[in-house]
């Protein structure tokens, strides 16, 4: 065989493995990797109801943060709001008086600005009653994702702190003197990460705390 047929022989079986080779991987099934942080976010979407307060002062980006969890958990969304500011279409407003029975099972309730209505036990007796009457019922026969949002943890119905996940942003400087203890403890290792950042940082993160992960997360902007 001369030197022109054994390259074309060569050519052919390289072109031939090679074409072996590109099916073997074309063929091979694409592994996702997923870390800690999206698998936290995705065990707590999949719970059938989970509490979930929201944390910080005011223009923060709490409410925006309510929202975009909300999206993210897929249900059907009521949200109790004071302020009637624009917000998402997918989100319906109910009103304090009503809202344990116009929200139905198999949805997220977000509760916006809580003490404004719930701070003060003896005016809202009523409206704190609900609230207590709704929790427990929350992950089984309301099947609820309730979403808390708050300027402090010290300023709502203990109830409302059986938290199956917290979401953290900055509170205000002194805020955290009457802060309730549990809380403040988390507050210690979610500060660290919000110290001499800009407003327009801390409005696009927060800091999340589940059974599986604690740390920062980023907050994209509802659609």
């Amino acid at each position: 065989m001369n030197a022109i047929g054994m390259f074309l022989k060569l050519f052919l079986a390289y072109t031939a493995y090679q074409a072996k080779q590109n099916q073997t991987q074309i063929a091979r099934p694409q592994v996702r990797v997923i870390d800690a942080q999206n698998t936290a976010l995705l065990e707590l979407k999949n719970k059938d109801g989970a509490v979930i307060p929201v944390l910080g002062t005011r223009g923060t980006g709490k409410t925006e943060l309510a929202y975009r969890l909300a999206e993210f958990i897929g249900k059907p969304t009521y949200a109790v709001s004071p302020e009637q500011n624009p917000r998402p279409t997918f989100i319906t407003r109910v009103s304090v008086e009503n809202f344990s029975e116009a929200v139905p099972p198999r949805s997220t309730l977000i509760l916006d600005d809580t003490p404004v209505y719930m701070s003060s036990r003896d005016y809202h007796d009523a409206l704190v009653q609900q609230v207590e009457k709704i929790v427990p019922m929350v992950r089984h026969d309301r099947k609820l994702h309730l979403i808390v949002v708050t300027q402090s943890g010290s300023f709502i119905d203990k109830w409302l702190l059986d938290a199956d996940a917290v979401l953290l942003k900055p509170q205000s400087i002194l805020s955290i003197d009457i802060e309730r203890p549990g809380i403040r403890k988390i507050y210690e290792f979610a500060n660290p990460y919000f110290e001499g950042k800009d407003m327009e940082w801390v409005r696009r993160h927060a800091y999340l705390v589940t059974p599986t992960y604690k740390g920062l997360i980023e907050v994209k902007m509802t659609n």
